[in-house]
């Protein structure tokens, strides 16, 4: 008699409902754990992956580039320009303008280009060099009242 009423009362927890469903949450608890590492483990790897690829394509184009820059190296039109700029080298019948590296003088010419002698290039004035009290004002205050 005591052990049927053992056994009944092991029946009995086992198959109560807050006990079930107490082992129920302890038994997803314990799976989920594993689960959410190996899912944020994938996902840095697909990121991992993802940025290997963008530097694998920076680098082909970066191959790219340098292999048509050699291309150019290589190529007649380059080392005539070379020839031309480094050795003083003409072509026949080619005459050689010298420009020296005297100023032009602008003599009141506002029009682009009539300070070089280049068209398309302005000649910069050069900046005026700025006090120490001006730049520490101009640091507090972003302003330049003197």
């Amino acid at each position: 008699m005591f052990r049927k009423d053992k056994k009944n009362l092991l029946t009995r927890f086992l198959l109560n409902k807050k006990t079930l469903a107490l082992v129920g949450l302890a038994v997803i608890v314990l799976i989920s754990f594993p689960l959410a590492k190996n899912i944020s483990q994938r996902y840095k790897i697909s990121q991992e992956i993802k940025e290997l690829e963008a530097e694998i394509n920076n680098l082909e184009n970066q191959n790219t580039n340098l292999k048509e820059f050699m291309n150019y190296l290589e190529s007649d039109q380059f080392v005539e320009e070379r020839a031309r700029l480094n050795l003083g080298l003409k072509k026949e019948g080619e005459e050689v303008a010298v420009i020296s590296g005297e100023p032009l003088e602008n003599n009141g010419n506002k029009e682009e280009g009539a300070a070089t002698g280049i068209f398309g290039i302005e000649k910069e004035e050069p900046a005026k060099p700025i006090g120490n009290p001006r730049k520490w004002w101009r640091y507090f205050f972003n302003y330049s009242p003197f």
